[in-house]
């Protein structure tokens, strides 16, 4: 079956609705024509001058992604500038970029989602709500009673890198929320939601101390490594809807090293 760009916009959309997308957001198609075919589609966290180099090299048609290449308003493209040359080389090549942010993030069976099940969570609820009781930001549940420390090795496992913990690690965790990406803003929703541990990523200094002061435990695993999970998730949604498409993950777009 021959696929065209619109086809996985249509398949993305029901995975996520672009309506979900938090107002100050910018999801959906970026750059490419609805229309053009598409044999291959690369799925990466962010577009980065080496995933736009491995587009070329794998021949890509249409680029999956999670952070917005286009995310304000836009009034000059130089190809001196990082943003203007990432933008005209996928231009040039007619490389399609759909974007997935925050309306992923909030779906009912989207990033937040895809955590709590790798964490093994149970009973879980969502820690913020949207627009209706089905979707929204993060999710909160339950796990066997354990150490602050054993939660922390088992996310390092899961995340494949350190993270960084506040709180004692020798203090019993049961009820957990997890939000992937940066949540560092949404501490005081955690601690009403009675949790023991937030885990989420970009947790700044005076957030921590927010923490510690309301006795609430934090492990902070980054920004890509909270949601990196959406690269493999994203692709396996593809592979059983679209059999004959060739996907690609990209994973190598964390700019930090441990």
């Amino acid at each position: 079956m021959q696929y065209v760009v619109d086809d996985l916009c249509v398949l993305m959309e029901e995975l996520a609705p672009t309506g979900l997308a938090l107002d100050w957001d910018n999801v959906g198609l970026q750059i490419g024509h609805p229309q053009k075919e598409v044999s291959t589609v690369l799925v990466t966290l962010t577009v980065t001058p080496d995933v736009v180099a491995r587009s070329l090299d794998a021949r890509v048609d249409l680029i999956i992604a999670h952070h917005p290449l286009i995310f304000r308003p836009i009034k000059e493209i130089r190809q001196d500038q990082p943003l203007g040359s990432l933008i005209a080389t996928l231009v040039k090549h007619d490389i399609a970029l759909y974007v997935s942010h925050t309306n992923l993030d909030q779906a009912q069976k989207g990033l937040n989602h895809w955590l709590a099940e790798e964490l093994q969570l149970q009973e879980t609820t969502i820690l913020v709500h949207g627009s209706d009781a089905e979707v929204g930001l993060g999710r909160v549940g339950r796990v066997v009673p354990q150490t602050l420390a054993q939660l922390k090795d088992e996310v390092e496992q899961l995340l494949g890198h350190p993270i960084r913990v506040v709180g004692d690690l020798q203090r019993i965790v049961e009820k957990i929320a997890v939000l992937g990406g940066s949540g560092g803003g949404f501490i005081g929703e955690a601690k009403r939601a009675g949790v023991d541990v937030f885990i989420t990523g970009d947790i700044s200094y005076h957030q921590a101390v927010d923490g510690l002061g309301l006795g609430l435990c934090l492990l902070d695993g980054g920004h890509f490594g909270t949601e990196q999970i959406m690269v493999a998730e994203v692709a396996s949604y593809l592979r059983n809807h679209c059999p004959s498409l060739q996907v690609i993950e990209e994973t190598s777009a964390n700019p930090f090293q441990f």
